[in-house]
């Protein structure tokens, strides 16, 4: 008696790399782990059973995701981003809202804290699939773009800016890098692109004259409109120091900030300096699993500087294998949706490709010293939590966008069969039927 083996629909490669996600995820987490371990009450076995239970959580996540036809995603499109506005609001009202690294990414309800940011990313890439398709003939004019698509962004991207620019940033470019490849007039792209960056040096501007260099007496609470500017001197701060190589010391532009969060950029000021480290003693080859030096100092080795350990211990050869594995992923995804037959399902596999793929490229950037600290995880593989949950729901909606193209191709080939064989039927009848028949056929 043959057992025939249960083979997961869809693009097979994507199941390939989320198992391979997982298991560098899991390896490279309990490795880089150390500083975490030894600076708090928890052991490395503690951490390595805490990222096996995030992983298992996401494979369950993944399979629900997989399991849901993208039609349910078209239908609760416009719900999931007004959820995703009314969480992003949520943060700004101190009942809710929760740090996460320093910063006000996240809220609290009944005790449970979720990082609001994730959940947004991919309800503003599924809005905007179903905008794609619900507007598609309607979208001429700029002004029927800027109301259907851009206004969404901005809300999305101005909520988000008050507490994290870089975040703002990712979610700028997932929009348009989806929107371009989705066919929305490059003019209109442009225009957009145009007022952004004017709109973003307007704000600096306003932010330079009215808030920075402020003395305030000790104990000072910021109102509400300094409050939507206090990332503004982070990230002036960051761009400085890094054209600059300012070491650690501190600048006019953090004066909103808390005691907290001016310990939390001095300490990314050094881990940014630990993972050139890490980089450059890697090598080749690397020094080898267990074998890194830079995770005994470098404290987000395990999340905001991973591709940097992983390159200390796995060498140029390893960080390569990572980009390789992100550049598939991005590749297949586009094959998917070339497969897929409608707008949404299309617009959807490629704006969760982006997300991943960006955020990836991000990360890696900042590792490398190519661009200013974003205090983006690499995805799939940085230490887990909501972020890593979500992630994999992406991974399942994707899949399930693949296993239904694979069907409607599949049903495609059979009724082409079908339609051939019924032709094919008739022109046998002809050897036998008179004129009068054969021209009934016609």
């Amino acid at each position: 008696m043959k057992v025939k083996l249960l083979r997961p629909k869809g693009d097979q490669v994507i199941w390939i790399l989320v198992l391979l996600f997982a298991m560098i995820s899991i390896l490279a987490v309990f490795s880089s782990s150390t500083y975490r371990a030894n600076t708090n009450d928890v052991t490395k076995v503690s951490l390595f059973f805490e990222q096996i239970r995030f992983v298992l959580l996401g494979f369950l996540t993944m399979f629900v995701c997989y399991a849901l036809p993208t039609r349910f995603y078209r239908n609760i499109a416009f719900l999931a981003f007004a959820a995703s506005i009314v969480l992003l609001i949520m943060t700004f009202i101190p009942h809710f809202s929760h740090r996460i690294n320093g910063a006000v990414r996240g809220v609290k309800i009944a005790g449970i804290p979720i990082q609001v940011f994730e959940l947004a990313k991919v309800g503003l890439v599924i809005y905007l699939a179903r905008a794609l398709e619900f507007w598609k003939d309607s979208l001429d004019t700029f002004k029927d773009f800027f109301l259907k698509l851009l206004l969404p962004i901005i809300a999305v991207c101005g909520l988000v800016m008050a507490n994290s620019f870089s975040s703002a940033i990712l979610f700028g470019l997932i929009s348009f890098a989806l929107l371009y490849f989705m066919g929305v007039k490059v003019k209109f792209l442009l225009i957009s692109l145009a007022g952004a960056a004017v709109a973003v040096v307007l704000l600096f501007g306003v932010y330079n004259v009215a808030f920075a260099g402020r003395q305030h007496p000790e104990g000072y609470q910021p109102n509400t409109v300094e409050k939507l500017f206090n990332r503004f001197g982070t990230v002036q701060s960051r761009f400085e120091k890094f054209f600059d190589d300012i070491g650690g010391a501190e600048s006019e532009e953090e004066e909103f900030l808390t005691k907290e969060d001016k310990m939390r950029h001095l300490d990314e000021i050094r881990q940014s300096e630990n993972a050139k480290v890490a980089i450059s003693e890697g090598g080749l080859l690397g020094k080898g699993p267990g074998k890194s030096t830079q995770r005994y100092s470098l404290s987000m080795a395990f999340s905001d500087f991973i591709f940097a350990f992983i390159v200390e211990e796995y060498g140029f050869v390893g960080g390569a294998i990572i980009i390789l594995l992100y550049c598939i992923f991005l590749f297949r995804c586009i094959r998917i949706s070339q497969k897929c037959q409608s707008t949404f399902a299309s617009s959807l596999v490629l704006g969760l490709a982006f997300l991943l793929a960006i955020q990836a490229m991000l990360h890696i950037f900042v590792n490398v010293r190519l661009i200013p600290i974003t205090g983006h995880t690499l995805p799939l593989i940085s230490h887990g939590g909501t972020a890593y949950i979500i992630l994999s729901g992406a991974f399942g909606m994707i899949l399930s966008a693949s296993r239904q193209a694979d069907e409607q191709i599949r049903r495609q080939e059979m009724l082409a069969r079908e339609q051939a064989s019924e032709l094919q039927e008739p022109a046998e009848d002809t050897l036998v039927d008179t004129t009068d028949n054969n021209e009934e056929d016609f």
